[in-house]
């Protein structure tokens, strides 16, 4: 499908067919919103388009659209892919792995309308990230509704700035993580081994000023939220 790529770097955003409450606001707060390459999945292509933003690409099954709607879809998205109900992707990991070839540099993906819907879905989106097919996407993926900002840190030291509207920061792994420590905020944390899962929950930014974390080996999401 990779027929044409935006030779430059850009922003993917992702719109799924979750719960999605708020998104038009959200992106409409990004940073040069419009210079990115907008995706649809599902019901997300069809969200998008009411919305008025782009369709770059609708991709999924459509089982959630009525006749009618898909096909108001169909005329407005820029390339649109049906795929089979019945499938070894999922449609978002197919939106990722399609939109991946569109664009030759990412930026970062954000990806809408993954949260707070069916656990099984959710949870799929969150480990993401592990997946050899997008080890080198991980830190550039980002998870984002009204009251949650989660992305990913791999091994190294990371500034991290407080998202305005968000109060509380926390941190989970994905896998076993060695050397993770944190400084400069509420809590801080000297160098730890985690052989297991872990989440640290309600740290805090001290006075809006940024936070440094480090981890030696593993992956840790990070999730900047509000009540």
């Amino acid at each position: 499908m990779a027929d044409f790529c935006y030779n430059r770097t850009m922003r993917i955003i992702i719109l799924a067919g979750g719960p999605a409450s708020g998104f038009d606001r959200q992106i409409k707060a990004l940073p040069n919103f419009s210079d990115s390459y907008f995706v649809g999945v599902d019901r997300g292509a069809f969200r998008l388009m009411t919305a008025g933003f782009p369709v770059d690409l609708a991709i999924g099954d459509f089982d959630s659209l009525t006749a009618d709607e898909l096909g108001l879809v169909k005329d407005y998205a820029g390339k649109w892919y049906q795929a089979p109900a019945e499938k070894d992707d999922t449609d978002l990991e197919l939106a990722v792995l399609t939109a991946t070839e569109q664009v030759s540099e990412i930026r970062e993906i954000i990806i809408f309308g993954g949260l707070g819907g069916r656990f099984d879905h959710e949870i799929q989106i969150f480990y993401l990230p592990l997946q050899a097919r997008f080890a080198s996407l991980a830190q550039k993926i980002v998870l984002m509704n009204e009251t949650n900002h989660i992305s990913f840190r791999g091994e190294g030291t990371h500034v991290l700035t407080k998202i305005p509207e968000m109060t509380y920061l926390a941190f989970a792994s994905l896998t076993a993580v060695s050397g993770f420590f944190i400084s400069d905020a509420k809590y801080p944390l000297s160098k730890t081994d985690f052989p297991k899962n872990f989440s640290l929950s309600s740290n805090e930014f001290l006075d809006n000023k940024p936070v440094t974390i480090g981890l030696e080996k593993g992956i840790v999401a990070v999730i900047q939220s509000r009540d």
